[in-house]
């Protein structure tokens, strides 16, 4: 591309704020009323600061050009009344402007990719004919999406939170609208996308700070607006790498590997079980080299969710005791804990009421539904009930301090920041007490241990984990079959399974030591006891491989047997590496379950993820632009062959050449292959 036509593209593509028509609108909390008020454009003289206002507020904006083709806003939102008010929305409905970057599009070419609200929420992308299910129940819609930006249900209507991304599947001509820091409010993006007649296809921006506080005369400094064109992975990995720098990430610099209690034994563990794993995982470092660094105690020791100091019989005056056994055997102590929920029939619920987070009518807020806890339901805690942080703060002291614990999966975290509910703070947003909860939880922890505490957030709306975990589980749970049936009969895409959990793990791997370490969910290694067919659970393991997150087993270890055993050393060197590389799913805008996989430390994955076989063809001079453009970005490079072996079988692929097509692979067959330096053609 010629240096003028360079020129004339990002001038084309740039954002100018002070032609976008953005009508801000604000809506306030007052007693149990919502009152909508609109604001003004101010003339401010200066194309680069905007002003709106009205009798209540004032909103200042400035924008600066980030890049040839990016442009970043910045806002802060003044009361200027004479009394508090309560906000809960401010929305951007921007109908001209950034529509125009939809309008070159054919409809039938736009992909819109949904970045769902927490770790277990849908993340997909979407083309035009498709329907963003809502659950039909809204227990489901609870504990895996946002009640405040539930999915449409109706094909091209589309939303995200904090980040979008939309491609022109024709042309691979994208670009990104995405929340910058500070993350202190949740931030949505919607698209009606409309194809017939005179109607514009619109945005609408919205941000949500629940029922946040501001007292007269305060400011308080939005989320940055981030909007950049280019194609669809230099935008995402560029969005990530803005982050990155800017919002101060936990970004621990190597992985972390371990072993978890739950896919096999759930609730039904006992000291003796976890004693024996640790003999079994001894012998599998020892006789094949595996690399353990944690054992993770999960839901089950605790006679309720919400009583963790109340334990059942048989762990009653054992948790140091296997604190220190784990430790002994060389591995670091983690336990599982829910410390924002608690089940309704808990002894903390019965005896401290005042506790459970409550909506404007004073009921309690149900958070959830769950099979496995005493009364199945479940309810969100006041992280900031005074008296409650006092709790909180007794309940870490004492599984970090006094019995050993500096490892811990915190669960269920959305139950902090439920929607419609009341906190004692009403200066913070829902996004603020959640962040104002895991800074409890991390300040009490390393007050109390000289060890290195490590956070997982599980169950976390995204944007409050950046700054407050070290890893992050970015699907919804796994299990030992491909897809819980029920999913399809619930309408989510949320329901677990590996299949979804997969997805996610790998339409989110852009987030990995950007955001935090990515957890993928554990792997389960075992043949037995599994619903899982051969080439499922081999797709399970490449898959999470591929992405180089958290490697967490979760198996009975002393049942399983050398064959399986010697499989760990091949899937931890790969995990290492990939560690190391950033992800790309090449198709990922394509369709919902990307198919070609690819990690810029040399590892391809190709994956047919349906029930019927299918080949599958790898665009080779597209895969090694991406890769390169996407490694140039957090400044590395990718290996120079093109020849590739597949980590199991020894198949060889040489990319040199031109496209290639795998295949045809089996129902859920994937193949993995790694870059090296051979002579291909005498094989």
């Amino acid at each position: 591309m010629s240096h003028t036509r360079a020129v004339a593209d990002a001038e084309r593509h740039r954002v100018s704020w002070d032609q976008i028509d953005l009508k801000p609108v604000l809506r306030l909390k007052v007693g149990v009323t919502r009152q909508t008020h609109t604001l003004d454009r101010v003339d401010t003289g200066t194309r680069q600061r905007l002003e709106y206002a009205n009798h209540l507020v004032r909103l200042d904006a400035s924008w600066e050009d980030v890049g040839s083709m990016a442009s970043k806003l910045s806002l802060r939102l003044t009361n200027t009344a004479d009394e508090s008010i309560r906000i809960a929305r401010l929305f951007f409905p921007a109908e001209a402007g950034i529509s125009s970057y939809v309008a070159g599009f054919h409809h039938g070419d736009v992909c819109f990719f949904r970045n769902g609200y927490q770790g277990w929420s849908t993340a997909r992308s979407y083309r035009p004919k498709d329907k963003p299910l809502r659950p039909w129940l809204q227990l489901v819609s609870l504990a895996s999406s946002n009640l405040a930006n539930l999915p449409s249900n109706v094909p091209g209507v589309f939303s995200s939170e904090m980040y979008t991304v939309i491609t022109n599947r024709a042309s691979d001509d994208a670009f990104l609208i995405g929340q910058c820091a500070p993350f202190d409010h949740f931030f949505y993006i919607q698209l009606n996308l409309h194809s017939k007649g005179d109607r514009k296809s619109y945005f609408e921006l919205t941000y949500d700070f629940g029922r946040k506080m501001i007292m007269p005369g305060e400011t308080i400094e939005l989320s940055g607006i981030l909007i950049e064109r280019g194609a669809t992975h230099q935008l995402l990995h560029r969005y990530f790498k803005e982050i990155a720098d800017t919002a101060e990430p936990r970004l621990p610099e190597r992985n972390v590997q371990g072993w978890c209690s739950w896919y096999y034994y759930y609730t039904k563990i006992s000291p003796q079980i976890i004693r024996d794993n640790i003999d079994a995982l001894k012998r599998a470092r020892d006789d094949h080299g595996a690399k353990i660094d944690f054992v993770q105690i999960d839901d089950g020791y605790q006679r309720a969710v919400g009583d963790w100091l109340k334990l059942q019989p048989h762990f009653d005056g054992a948790m140091r005791r296997l604190s220190d056994e784990i430790r002994a055997a060389g591995f670091s102590p983690g336990l599982w804990v829910a410390p924002f929920v608690a089940a309704g029939r808990s002894e903390l619920l019965r005896v401290h009421p005042e506790y459970a987070l409550r909506d404007e009518n004073g009921k309690r807020i149900v958070a959830g539904f769950n099979f496995f806890w005493p009364g199945r339901y479940y309810y969100g805690l006041d992280i900031t009930n005074p008296r409650f942080e006092e709790y909180l703060r007794r309940v870490i002291k004492t599984v970090v301090g006094d019995w050993g614990f500096p490892y811990l999966k915190c669960d269920f975290l959305f139950g902090g920041c439920l929607r419609g509910g009341t906190h004692h703070a009403l200066h913070l947003s829902r996004t603020e007490v959640l962040k104002r909860g895991m800074q409890i939880i991390r300040e009490v922890a390393e007050a109390n241990t000289d060890e290195e505490v490590f956070l997982v957030g599980c169950g976390m709306p995204l944007i409050a984990g950046i700054g407050t975990v070290d890893a992050m589980r970015i699907g919804p749970d796994t299990g030992g079959y491909w897809i819980e049936r029920k999913g399809k009969l619930l309408r989510t895409g949320a329901m677990v399974g590996v299949r979804n959990s997969i997805r996610n793990s790998v339409v989110r791997g852009g987030m990995h030591r950007a955001l935090w370490l990515n957890d993928p969910d554990c792997l389960m290694l075992r043949t037995d006891g599994t619903s899982l067919s051969a080439h499922q659970r081999r797709t399970q393991i490449n898959a999470i491989a591929l992405t180089g997150g958290l490697l967490l087993y979760s198996d009975d270890f002393s049942a399983l047997d050398d064959e399986v055993l010697r499989e760990i050393g091949l899937i931890q060197r790969i995990t290492d590496d990939c560690f190391n590389g950033r992800l790309i799913p090449l198709d990922m805008m394509a369709r919902e379950l990307p198919s070609v996989i690819y990690n810029t430390s040399g590892y391809l994955g190709v994956f047919n993820m349906h029930r019927k076989k299918a080949s599958i063809t790898i665009e080779s001079d597209y895969l090694l632009a991406q890769a390169r453009e996407v490694a140039q970005i957090w400044g590395a490079s990718v290996p120079a062959s093109r020849c590739y072996r597949e980590v199991w079988t020894g198949q060889t692929i040489d990319l040199s050449h031109g496209d290639v097509t795998v295949g045809p692979l089996e129902s859920y067959q994937s193949l993995l292959f790694e870059s090296r330096e051979f002579d291909i053609s005498s094989r």
